[in-house]
């Protein structure tokens, strides 16, 4: 065991990553790296936190077989959130403090290396993004095929509805593909997914991402079959964040259950979806025998909204505050991963902060410092 690391439940993702240099797959066989992020989920919104009334058995499988983050700490808000898992830079560099609006020419700086762009240099995976980007939009560069991912689906902006995917009038979902130099097939291909129109995002989302990994474990999903890169797939879904919508199934499992609230109803419905995606999920990587050799991660973006704030009603309980606010309910968030030599059943209370995740994944990814990864 390093220095300063221990098996007790205070073990930190940190001195995992120490002890992961050192395993075999570090060096020789990089881990596909799976990393699913929530939107304004509450931190009492998961039954591992303690929930009685949202039962999330799929995201406590992920902590039950890893390390539970719970002194984990993000931005207040999305964007801000995205571009520090994306860059590993704190808004005092990346210089988003809010969200961006549909149809702004703000962006996440094109000058930053991106999480995709050090794993592609670091160990050749390949990468592909489901769900919300909500990190620029107005030029090809911005995009996240643009941004070191091969393939896109998902909607670029924020705030859109689940099923008619329409936000400002215009529809806002997207497949997207980036294609090798010298195929017959332009650089870059965007396409609005019509197709999805009428179906859920969660759902639609899920079946991707499955999808995706189906193409991984040499089962003719998207992309064909990849046996010798690792994947790195970027799952940020769209639930919980409002309009409050849900499949009417998941509506009626909590009918008379929130106090008569149906901004609550509504939010416990769409976590319930929430959670049985990220069970379909991993049960394709363990079905395509990838499980073992997986890291999958589970995020909130911020705390989840309170009290009605933005028409909505999460739970962060016992902490004070929620979205939008710099008190713990903002900022202190679910977190938990799971994966190869990660000791199962940790709880960690030590800090840790979505500036950690790019240096934490490359680093453990490739078994050197991250900083020999950094792109030209």
């Amino acid at each position: 065991m390093q220095p300063g690391c221990s098996t007790t439940p205070r073990m930190t993702v940190l001195c995992v990553v120490s002890v992961l240099s050192l395993l075999p797959f570090a060096t020789s066989r990089p881990p596909h790296i799976v990393f699913i992020v929530s939107d304004d989920l509450g931190f009492n919104d998961v039954s591992f936190h303690g929930s009685n009334q949202i039962g999330t058995p799929n995201i406590d499988a992920i902590a039950a077989d890893g390390i539970t983050l719970m002194n984990y700490h993000v931005q207040p808000v999305c964007s801000p959130s995205r571009a520090t898992f994306m860059s590993g830079r704190h808004v005092i560099h990346t210089g988003i403090y809010m969200p961006f609006r549909q149809g702004t020419p703000l962006r996440l700086n094109l000058s930053y290396s991106l999480l995709p762009q050090y794993l592609r240099r670091c160990c050749n995976y390949s990468s592909h993004m489901v769900g919300k980007w909500h990190l620029g939009q107005n030029v090809l560069a911005a995009l996240p095929t643009g941004r070191g991912f091969e393939t896109y689906l998902g909607y670029w902006s924020g705030a859109e509805d689940y099923v008619t995917h329409d936000t400002l009038g215009a529809y806002d979902f997207n497949d997207d593909a980036r294609h090798e130099a010298g195929s017959a097939a332009a650089e870059v291909t965007l396409r609005p997914a019509v197709e999805l129109n009428g179906t859920y995002s969660t759902a639609a989302m899920t079946a991707r991402a499955v999808r995706v990994i189906e193409g991984f474990g040499g089962g003719g999903g998207l992309g064909g079959s990849l046996p010798r890169r690792p994947l790195f797939l970027y799952l940020p879904y769209q639930a919980v964040h409002w309009p409050l919508e849900a499949p009417p199934q998941y509506v009626d499992r909590y009918r008379g259950r929130t106090g008569g609230d149906t901004r609550r109803q509504l939010v416990c419905a769409m976590a319930k979806a929430l959670d049985d995606g990220v069970g379909q999920v991993t049960a394709a990587l363990k079905r395509r025998g990838m499980w073992d050799d997986s890291l999958v991660l589970f995020s909130s973006d911020n705390g989840g909204p309170t009290n009605g704030n933005e028409g909505t009603w999460s739970s962060n309980f016992p902490l004070r505050g929620g979205k939008n606010t710099l008190w713990e309910g903002g900022t202190r968030v679910v977190g938990a991963v799971r994966g190869p030599g990660i000791p199962r059943g940790a709880v960690s209370y030590e800090k840790f902060h979505a500036t950690d995740w790019l240096p934490t994944l490359v680093a453990m990814a490739s078994g050197r410092p991250w900083t020999a990864s950094i792109p030209p």
